[in-house]
């Protein structure tokens, strides 16, 4: 996305501060679709069928 600044300083600003949008976003992306592997406990795996 190309934005008009009025100086250099600025842009690079706000081209930082876009790049750490990215990565936060991202990891919150990690975070809500990470594996939720659960073993099952010893008990649950050892009862007879019914």
């Amino acid at each position: 996305m190309t934005e008009a600044t009025a100086n250099p300083r600025i842009h690079a600003a706000m081209q930082a501060a876009h790049e750490e949008r990215a990565k936060v976003f991202g990891q919150i992306l990690a975070w809500v679709f990470r594996s939720r592997n659960v073993p099952l406990n010893q008990p649950v795996l050892t009862e007879p069928c019914r």
